[in-house]
């Protein structure tokens, strides 16, 4: 088996704010696995905030060229082998590809799933100054979903400026670790009065266990605390949802997984990305056909058309093609 990989910057159309600093583009692996000709291909996005960098994802992924091109390379040995994270991911996701057009089947066949053409998934608004929340509010009248960005003194004011213009639009917030168990005390039950139906990851993962003092005013959802399902004991009682990433993951074989052993310890779905083009949202979807919420919404903000390889129309993602993956 023949097995190559390449990074990239992948551009956002603007800058995108939230509480650990500001977004402008991401670098990206994209592996390529080939046997008797067919390709398989998968994505991976290393993020710093989990110490993580192109370098050492591609490190990993050299470290195990002798296993591919020996041909003793398969999912199964991936999750023996390396560490769930974004080099994992990509991986997987190219030996998911490869297995589909080998034989002949759909990723959708293979993980015995329905085929959705459409998902409903949400539209993020960064941090932003209250009225400047307000103007990005009133061109998102048909989401489906908004996720506003928190993390700033203005968090309540950009929450009503947000329902000054939208007063009934599903409505979520994304704190990415930004406060204190004290600030989400305060701020949980004036959230709940504005009809904001999940925070999602209030405080740093290292801070799980203050959530046994959390007033529970709102549900939460655990994104940085949930890579595995190595972390869902400690996630019970403290979290309602999970947010599941194939890059925090390590691969669509450990996201449905982790997706089946979550649904059975009683938490709900979402699913999340960390940014990048069409070829990580493609295996996403698939898992988005398991969540009640999904947050898929990178095809509208990566800078370059091409990149965005399925569509999002402002309050649905469109089935992607086999073309694309899978």
């Amino acid at each position: 088996m023949k097995l190559s990989v390449q990074s990239r910057h992948i551009g956002l159309s603007a800058p995108l704010r939230v509480a650990f600093g500001t977004i402008a583009g991401v670098d990206t692996i994209e592996v390529r696995v080939e046997r008797d000709g067919i390709v398989g291909r998968g994505e991976g996005c290393p993020m710093a905030i989990y110490d993580q960098s192109v370098q050492s994802a591609l490190g990993e992924i050299e470290a195990l060229r002798p296993a591919f091109e020996g041909g003793e390379a398969d999912r199964a040995m991936l999750q023996g082998n390396m560490e769930a994270g974004p080099a994992r991911n990509a991986l997987d996701c190219a030996l998911w590809d490869l297995e589909a057009k080998a034989n002949g089947r759909s990723v959708w066949e293979m993980a015995g799933l329905a085929v959705p053409a459409t998902i409903a998934s949400d539209v993020t608004i960064g941090i932003l100054p209250p009225d400047e929340t307000a103007r990005a509010a009133e061109t998102l009248c048909d989401a489906a979903m908004i996720k506003l960005k928190l993390g700033t003194p203005q968090d309540l004011d950009c929450v009503r400026a947000l329902r000054s213009v939208l007063p009934t639009v599903p409505l979520f917030v994304d704190v990415n670790s930004g406060w204190s168990l004290e600030r989400l005390n305060r701020l949980a039950p004036e959230l709940a009065a504005a009809d904001v139906f999940m925070i999602e990851q209030p405080l740093a993962r290292a801070d799980d266990a203050l959530l046994d003092h959390y007033n529970r005013a709102v549900p939460l959802c655990a994104d940085e605390s949930c890579h595995s399902r190595s972390d869902l004991d400690r996630l019970a009682g403290r979290f309602d949802y999970i947010n599941i990433k194939l890059d925090k993951a390590g691969g669509l074989t450990e996201a449905l997984a982790l997706a089946e052993a979550a649904r059975a310890r009683g938490f709900r779905l979402m699913v999340g990305c960390m940014l990048g083009t069409g070829l990580a949202m493609a295996p996403a979807y698939v898992v988005a056909s398991l969540c009640e919420i999904v947050d898929l919404d990178a095809p509208l903000v990566v800078q370059d058309p091409a990149d965005a390889g399925l569509r999002h129309d402002g309050r649905d993602l469109h089935l992607f093609g086999p073309e694309l993956w899978g």
